[in-house]
């Protein structure tokens, strides 16, 4: 392998200027990107140009027999994700692949007997893991700063319409509502990937259960969003648990050079707790002392002194930047990569769990219980 190892990316959708970003020579991540793929060719010669990407292809299998690839990053939807993995692997490429992984259990088992057989590297794409907020309060929590995590609050407002942000069409993510590829669930499955793969980690303990409840919101008085909604997350010993609270609006007043939504997350312990508001927008970015504290990390510790680290990255950006180090890294040192194929099974079943509970009239539903689909 070459000084630079050189990654492809298939699917170049509204996420992937993200994905695009992290390989800017500014950071360092001692990768190249060499070529694109998507059906798009329009748009995939326009982003080729723009980054200054030597190839563009249309075809996935010819995207593959390009032995210039040593790693590809796919960032397609979740129903063909199984099928582009193998291929992949059988063409000896190291993979990322953005979450949901894929739709059933046993797909997933497909894609790492796979990997396994062709000894590639396999990784799902979870940035949350890495934003730097995030990554400080779980380097207090493997302290013992707050004492054994007991709760865990994660709470997310989405808008329609906010004072900045991205402006997604509908057409851009109307897979999202299918039912064949995302179980028309574009917040609990799609987006909740990332909320059980960070609350499971602050928690630090199986989650036995979930439960959740469902409101009712329709996009423009039409098409049915799965939020409002409230995931309920249990571990055997249920004083140990956590809350994903998700909402959409309308209108909110917030700002995001993102998606239009933003999140707060309380991590309390035996001995403490921890406070992170924002992550993926800037909601608190300029609250001070009126708000409820600037974006960072907030913490009181076990003699009620508190403690604040402002400091240090808020952009959202950074966690792709992180992400996509690990990814890079772990090739180069020949090591496991966060998420690995077994955790990322473990966080896909929970979000099947969810799905199940909600078409099981919201009732409780064990994680161990989850055998494939929902």
């Amino acid at each position: 392998m070459s000084d630079k190892i050189k990654v492809g990316i298939v699917g170049l959708g509204r996420i992937s200027t993200l994905h695009l970003e992290a390989y800017n020579k500014k950071y360092k991540l001692g990768a190249e990107l060499v070529a694109v793929c998507d059906k798009n060719k329009k748009k995939a010669e326009k982003i080729a140009k723009e980054y200054n990407i030597d190839r563009v292809y249309t075809e996935y299998a010819k995207f593959l027999k390009d032995e210039n690839i040593d790693a590809v990053e796919i960032l397609t939807p979740h129903k063909v994700h199984t099928k582009q993995t193998i291929l992949a692997a059988e063409a000896g490429k190291h993979i990322s692949l953005q979450k949901v992984p894929c739709l059933t259990l046993s797909d997933m088992d497909k894609m790492i007997k796979a990997t396994k057989k062709n000894q590639v590297k396999f990784r799902i794409f979870e940035n949350f893991r890495f934003y730097p907020p995030y990554q400080f309060a779980m380097d207090l929590i493997n302290k013992g700063v707050i004492g054994k995590t007991e709760r865990v609050d994660y709470r997310m407002w989405n808008a329609l319409s906010a004072l900045s942000g991205w402006k997604v069409p509908l057409s851009s993510w109307i897979w999202r509502f299918s039912e064949e590829e995302n179980y028309n669930s574009p917040q609990l499955f799609d987006d909740g990937y990332h909320k059980h793969s960070i609350i499971s980690q602050f928690l630090g303990e199986p989650i036995d259960s979930v439960l959740t409840w469902q409101g009712n919101f329709r996009i423009k008085g039409v098409l049915k969003h799965d939020t409002p909604s409230v995931v309920i997350y249990s571990c055997k010993d249920k004083s140990h648990y956590a809350t994903w609270n998700v909402s959409i609006h309308k209108f909110m007043p917030l700002e995001s050079d993102y998606y239009a939504c933003d999140e707060y997350v309380e991590i309390v312990g035996e001995k403490g707790a921890i406070f992170i508001p924002g992550c993926t927008g800037s909601f608190f970015e300029n609250s001070g002392s009126s708000g409820p504290g600037q974006a960072g990390v907030h913490w009181i510790d076990e003699k009620g002194e508190w403690h604040s680290n402002t400091e240090m990255e808020t952009d959202w950006k950074s966690s792709f930047v992180n992400c996509s180090r690990e990814f890079i890294e772990g090739i180069r040192e020949d090591r496991e990569i966060e998420l690995n194929p077994k955790e990322a099974r473990y966080i896909l079943k929970i979000g099947l769990a969810i799905i199940r509970s909600v078409r099981s009239q919201f009732k409780e539903i064990k994680i161990k219980d989850i055998r494939d689909a929902p």
